[in-house]
């Protein structure tokens, strides 16, 4: 696996990132895992950041999308709140990740039994 680069990020177009996190996710469900070196993608990200998607996810401790789609550091733009609702701040931090950072995919990632939503 490899660190995005602006060059990697700028080429990836929306379904490409979609399958990315599908692949990921198949990953994630047959307990595998990328072959990621932690601290070389923090030394490959320490001068910025190029991730391909955004998501929105709850807080909920078993909802964390890096490794729900097996991602490493600087692939995802990760924001959660309790029953992943949206407003203006979560909106503006979508707005930012792909207007100014240039993400591929907005994915609203849901799960069951959620405390935060009542009758869930």
């Amino acid at each position: 696996m490899y660190t995005h680069s602006k060059e990697t990020q700028s080429s990836l177009t929306p379904i490409a990132a979609l399958q990315i996190l599908k692949e990921g996710n198949q990953r994630f469900i047959n307990n595998l895992k990328a072959n990621r070196n932690l601290l070389q993608q923090v030394n490959e990200t320490s001068a910025g950041q190029f991730p391909f998607a955004t998501i929105l996810s709850c807080i909920d401790s078993r909802t964390s999308a890096e490794l729900i789609f097996d991602q490493g550091l600087g692939d995802i733009f990760s924001i959660r709140i309790a029953g992943n609702i949206l407003n203006e701040d979560i909106l503006g931090s979508m707005e930012f990740a792909t207007k100014v950072v240039g993400t591929k995919i907005i994915v609203v990632l849901g799960h069951t039994k959620c405390g935060a939503i009542v009758g869930a």
